[in-house]
């Protein structure tokens, strides 16, 4: 049995009351009825309405105070401003779980979030787990509980975290008319006023029959808590996502729909990847991709993919496909390409992809001989069949049929027993022919489209890179802590009433958390400028310091390659002279701080960005990319949520062009790497360590072969009002 847990009475209720009761057809209050009648739901069910009467057989009860018994579970299908009432009639007589379809909420405009904390709200103070509302509803198969509505509805092994009624019924739709697999649970979890996605995925995770959880997210209350859960649950349960609201278009949509506030999503999504979630950008992979990681095995290490095709252009595009998404094709080992030159006689082609150039027309069972020989390989981990399968007694003749349902039978044989993973495209998947079935019948998914067959296979090699690295826990940050030169920075700015730090603070807070930068003298005259200048070999670049400009270059704030005490006192007073036109005059020369005085660096090998900032939902974020001037038009940057660790740094370093040109790209000279990770290590302990800090950034970092040099410093600090914390946990909000 499954651990019970506070969810029980949503997910897995033993009684249902339906709130809203309808005798209606065209009514949700009746549809509810008919389907829990229909789909075996064995506990009581005590549909409310305040005209009485009977419906199905069910005898219809006033009011929620008069059900006999408080029941698990109730489902309200009254209008969006009876639901703050509702919930609070069933927390009084006891009721520990409720689903809200209504719509009409935080989606539709500030009346609607107004009446939605009053929703929330209610379910909080009278101990009501409540999901939704504007939620599709919540199926459960395996319990018999349908609380959506939908008919002909298989029960299997996927389970669906949804905010959309047409998603849901589309993937659903799908597994009954395209896939051999069926739906364990079908969660709508709507505006996520109280249990959300963290909190669901939890609960699946710990739910025997789940073997894959689909998400489709608009946007996630939590998505930290989700991360969190994610992550320990991707170890023994695949988690597959598609996030609509990726472009500012869709986010704007996503908002007028659900109401949920749609986060940066280039963060989201490298969250996700470190997590080990799957995400899919496409409708059609989804669920396909769902069945295959699902039953198919893993990959081993080392291990790449197989292509098994009965056309040469097929199995190219394939080959293509997989090398643009990332999957390492497999080696055949000589052996085994003698073993398929010895059965597919000269014209095929023995390489990969494997070509049976015409053999299985005739005879189906030279699939699965072939599919022997590869899954034999220590090379190959998973294999892609390519092209007519499944359709070759009706391309070819009928009598083939037997001879080919027995292939399909030995090639789901053939996959299990070596323990490799087989995805299998077919021209004929839609056509549900007998030996198709056959191959569902073995959990081997089988798909009409090349490409979506091709990202199956694809995140199934994946998945065993997933597996083979530690769990990152997303839980692990370390507790604030406050440092005497902390406070005394902070005190400084928050007296000044600002919520930006001169370079010179920024300087100070990181310096000490192995953040190295170059001397440098903050200089209130040109004859303190000339004498920093004097002490410092060769030329010098001057910059200004004020928390009124943290853009110094636009503001005409910086000189460079600076020499002689004529120059630098020139520069001082052109830098003076240019700050205060760009200042407010309302805040006087004290927002002037002076000019920093530092030596020139040389010309580095590259220019990076590092930063650390808090995102809402997902907290701090480290961020990584070119850096300079143009850092905004160049856009190359990229994300991981913290803690990471140092390889995680060097990843991300990898995944942008400059990091080629660090690795000593075209024989050149490498960078030094090891200081890249020390700084971003330094400005992550920042901001992990003190809350005031809402983001730090080093920009530009000169990277050399032998050191990095911070060239400048900024740090915004959080509104003093702000929350301190970020959810983590899933849990539900206090």
């Amino acid at each position: 049995m499954m651990d019970r847990t506070g969810l029980d009475p949503l997910f897995a209720p033993g009684s249902v009351a339906v709130i809203g009761a309808s005798a209606e057809p065209s009514k949700r209050g009746f549809q509810i009825l008919r389907a829990l009648r229909e789909s075996g739901f064995e506990g009581p069910v005590h549909p409310v309405n305040p005209r009485g009467g009977e419906i199905l057989g069910w005898t219809v009860h006033r009011r929620v105070e008069d059900l006999p018994h408080p029941p698990d579970l109730a489902v309200i299908c009254t209008p969006a401003a009876t639901v703050p009432e509702v919930v609070e009639a069933c927390g009084r007589r006891g009721i520990p779980g409720a689903v809200a379809l209504a719509v009409g909420f935080g989606e539709s405009g500030p009346e609607g979030a107004g009446l939605e904390q009053r929703v929330a709200s209610a379910a909080r103070v009278h101990g009501v787990r409540l999901m939704g509302p504007n939620t599709s509803g919540l199926l459960n198969l395996t319990v018999g509980l349908n609380l959506v509505g939908v008919r002909g509805v298989r029960a299997g092994a996927l389970s669906l975290l949804v905010q959309s009624g047409n998603m849901a019924l589309a993937l659903m739709k799908e597994a009954a008319e395209a896939s051999g697999e069926g739906i364990a649970v079908c969660a709508g979890l709507g505006n996520e006023v109280d249990v959300g996605f963290g909190e669901s995925l939890d609960w699946l995770a710990r739910h025997r029959e789940t073997r894959a959880v689909l998400c489709y997210t608009e946007g996630m209350r939590d998505p930290r808590g989700f991360l969190q859960v994610a992550a320990r649950t991707v170890r023994d349960t695949p988690v597959i996502l598609l996030k609509a609201g990726r472009s500012p278009v869709g986010a704007r949509a996503a908002r007028s729909h659900t109401g949920a506030v749609a986060g940066p999503y280039d963060r989201f999504r490298a969250g996700l990847a470190q997590a080990g979630v799957v995400e899919v950008t496409r409708t059609d992979e989804l669920l396909h991709v769902g069945e295959t990681l699902a039953w198919q095995p893993p990959a081993g290490p080392g291990t790449g993919v197989a292509i098994l095709t009965d056309g040469g252009g097929q199995g190219t595009l394939a080959a293509d496909t997989l090398s643009e998404m990332g999957a390492a094709l497999a080696e055949l080992t000589p052996g085994t390409r003698t073993g398929l030159r010895d059965l597919l006689g000269p014209a095929a082609a023995t390489s990969n992809p494997v070509d049976l150039a015409g053999a299985a027309d005739s005879d189906p069972s030279m699939f699965p001989r072939a599919l022997d020989l590869l899954v034999r390989d220590p090379g190959v981990g998973a294999v892609l069949v390519v092209g007519l399968f499944g359709g070759y007694a009706v391309r070819f003749a009928e009598r083939l049929l037997e001879a080919e349902v027995e292939a399909a039978r030995r090639m789901g044989e053939a996959g299990r027993s070596a323990g490799v993973a087989l995805v299998v495209h077919s021209m004929y998947a839609l056509r549900r022919t007998e030996p198709i079935r056959s191959l569902n019948e073995a959990h081997v998914p089988v798909v009409a489209s090349l490409e979506v067959a091709c990202r199956c296979v694809a995140e199934v090699w994946r998945r065993g890179s997933v597996l083979a690295r530690p769990s990152w826990e997303p839980g692990r940050l370390p507790a604030p802590r406050r440092e005497e030169r902390d406070d005394r920075v902070l005190r400084h700015a928050r007296a000044s009433r600002r919520d930006t730090l001169t370079e010179v603070e920024a300087r100070e807070l990181l310096s000490h958390r192995g953040v190295r930068f170059p001397p440098a003298v903050l200089c209130t005259s040109p004859r303190e400028a000339v004498a920093a200048a004097g002490s410092m070999e060769g030329p010098v670049a001057l910059k200004v310091v004020s928390p009124g400009i943290p853009h110094k270059t636009e503001a005409g704030g910086v000189a460079l390659g600076v020499h002689g005490p004529e120059a630098v006192r020139a520069a001082f007073r052109e830098i003076k002279e240019r700050a205060l036109r760009h200042l407010d005059p309302s805040v006087g020369t004290g927002a002037l701080h002076g000019v920093l005085v530092t030596p020139m660096q040389a010309p580095p090998l590259a220019e990076l960005l590092v930063g650390v900032s808090r995102d809402p939902g997902l907290g701090p974020v480290l961020t990584l990319g070119v850096g300079g001037v143009w850092v905004e038009l160049v856009g190359q940057v990229a994300h991981r949520v913290l803690p990471v660790e140092d390889d995680d740094v060097r990843a991300l370093l990898a995944e942008l062009p400059v990091g080629r040109i660090l690795a000593g790209a075209r024989g050149g000279r490498s960078g030094d790497v090891a200081g890249v990770v020390r700084v971003a290590r330094g400005l992550a302990r920042l901001v992990m360590e003190v809350e005031a800090v809402a983001e730090v950034e080093v920009n530009p970092l000169f990277v050399y072969p032998d050191q990095v040099v911070p060239v400048d410093a900024r740090i915004f600090l959080r509104a003093p009002d702000a929350p301190t914390a970020t959810p983590s946990d899933g849990s539900r909000p206090s």
